[in-house]
């Protein structure tokens, strides 16, 4: 009986599988902005500046901060990467959010043993 209902799924899924047609992805052209347009820069100038600890008053451990250079109200992002390295390594990716009109605030974290000795 077993067997039976086995190698009547398997008969059912080899019979839809026939008769359904792949989908073959196709690639993007140059014209095509909905896959390439995500990846332009957007309006805005941004601009980035390091909040350290000079004083009694600043955070425990820098902060990189990415803002547009024009003024107005923007969301903010608080992004904390949690691998351990560098905020400054994700320069690239905050500016391209800036560019979008989003205020990015990354603090410098330190999670592991080895990465606190090196902060």
């Amino acid at each position: 009986m077993e067997t039976r209902l086995v190698f009547l799924l398997a008969a059912l899924l080899a019979t839809a599988l026939l008769e359904s047609k792949p989908v073959l992805p196709t690639l993007a052209s140059e014209a095509d902005h909905s896959v390439s347009g995500v990846f332009k820069t957007g309006k805005f100038h941004p601009i980035h500046s390091d909040v350290g600890t000079a004083s009694s008053c600043s955070p425990p451990r820098s902060l990189l901060i990415v803002r547009p250079e024009e003024k107005g109200t923007c969301p903010v992002i608080l992004f904390h990467h949690g691998t351990g390295c560098q905020n400054s390594w994700y320069t690239d990716v905050f500016k391209f959010m800036s560019s979008h009109g989003y205020i990015v605030v990354a603090p410098q974290s330190c999670l592991d043993l080895i990465t606190r000795i090196m902060c």
